[in-house]
């Protein structure tokens, strides 16, 4: 796994040693902005080519606005947050308060443990052993390109893996808003590698996020991480077997851990509502405004 560490959010990364690490066993199967979930698919992994070099290397993200801060936000910026990256906060709390949905801050955190350990540009799929990750988008774009509007970067998506904050499969990611927006969505044109723009993470995860809570049975706060893993393990058998306990269990684990306190009502609601979500197009206005420009790292 290839992390650019990012200074500024490397306090959680350097000093969390008892965090447990990056989990994406769960991610074959998730739908994080696409057309609909990603079925369990019995048959063999497809053969999948290896991404372009130039397409895996960094990138220098020009006009689309750094990290909000104190200023940008009005809610509580020390209450609850554990060893939540300072640096991050401002950010899940201004998606919080974008989004309409109460307690999405603190939630998004305990996600980003366990997906990224909050380092930005974290990478599954670019390095030996992380094939399963690029297999997942490939199976996701392939399976998802004929209902959703087509991607300028598709087979790059195809086969990139996942990454960011929040951990999203590439195809998914650029999806984003589809549903809303159709072929309006904001990310259709965007290289993958925007993903590791914290901004543009966030709003995708947001945006899933409120399809989970409208669309899913999602009876309390263990159950937005199952969903995270595979909407699947939310209804029918999935509930309640041993992938979808384990799951809860780990959230609940890197909660704790985190210093979160999934009991503190007035912060985390004992359930999340999406009943005032303002909108795809919106939520990226106050979220990411502009898209940043790409430009090769020199």
């Amino acid at each position: 796994m290839s992390k650019l560490a990012w200074i500024t959010l490397g306090t959680m990364a350097a000093t969390g040693g008892a965090v447990v690490g990056a989990s994406f066993v769960y991610r074959r199967q998730r739908a994080l902005a696409g057309g609909g979930t990603s079925p369990t698919d019995p048959s063999p992994e497809p053969s999948i080519p290896a991404p372009k070099p130039s397409s895996l290397e960094p990138l220098q993200w020009d006009g689309g606005g750094g990290l909000p801060g104190p200023a940008d936000v009005k809610g509580d910026l020390t209450r609850n947050w554990g060893r939540t990256p300072l640096d991050l906060r401002p950010l899940l709390l201004l998606a919080e308060e974008a989004s309409g949905i109460a307690g999405a801050a603190r939630i998004l955190a305990i996600v980003g443990v366990r997906e990224s350990r909050f380092v930005p540009t974290a990478h599954n799929g670019d390095a030996p052993g992380e094939e399963a990750e690029r297999n997942a988008s490939w199976k996701a774009y392939q399976q998802n390109k004929a209902r959703n509007p087509p991607l300028a970067f598709g087979e790059e998506a195809a086969a990139f893996g996942s990454g960011g904050l929040f951990g999203a499969l590439a195809p998914y990611l650029l999806w984003t808003g589809v549903q809303e927006l159709g072929d309006k969505a904001p990310l259709l044109r965007s290289d993958p590698r925007i993903m590791f723009v914290p901004r543009v993470a966030t709003f995708a995860a947001l945006v899933f996020l409120a399809r989970l809570l409208k669309n899913y049975e999602v009876q309390d706060l263990p159950d937005i991480k199952v969903g995270w893993g595979s909407v699947s393990l939310l209804k029918g058998e999935g509930r309640g077997g041993e992938t979808y306990q384990n799951i809860r269990n780990n959230f609940v684990a890197d909660a704790s851990t985190l210093g979160i306190d999934l009991a503190d009502a007035a912060t985390i609601p004992p359930r999340l509502s999406a009943e005032n979500w303002p909108g795809v197009a919106k939520v990226f206005d106050r979220i990411v405004g502009k898209l940043p420009s790409p430009r090769a790292i020199s």
